[in-house]
């Protein structure tokens, strides 16, 4: 795969960002999840070794965190969403920088308005 390839001959590569903040495999993990690509029964090898940085951040394309992500769409994950959720559960009723990071490591500036 990609990732592997740039890191065999340019291993400082994988660290690099892209102008949103996210390495390589931050896109290949956000990527994964929003096609519905890998369950958490065929391939849990996948979400446990999600890092804590791919599982606290927000995809900056949707906006949404990766358990969220997990969720949405046909090929929604329940246990990908129970599993990425417990790895930090301060992502639900987040308002504000409380619990999760954009990808340059400072809190989301989106907040949630109130429905009358």
């Amino acid at each position: 795969d990609l990732e592997d390839d740039i890191g065999q001959y340019y291993p400082d590569a994988v660290c690099l960002r892209d102008t949103n903040g996210h390495t390589l495999s931050q896109l290949k993990f956000y990527t994964n999840l929003k096609r519905g690509k890998k369950t958490f029964k065929k391939n849990s090898s996948f979400f446990i070794g999600a890092t804590d940085n791919q599982v606290n951040t927000i995809d900056p394309e949707t906006g949404l965190c990766p358990f969220m992500l997990a969720a949405v769409g046909n090929k929604s994950d329940l246990t990908a969403v129970y599993y990425l959720l417990s790895r930090n559960p301060k992502l639900v009723g987040v308002e504000d920088k409380e619990g999760f990071q954009d990808s340059d490591g400072n809190g989301s500036n989106r907040k949630r308005r109130r429905e009358d």
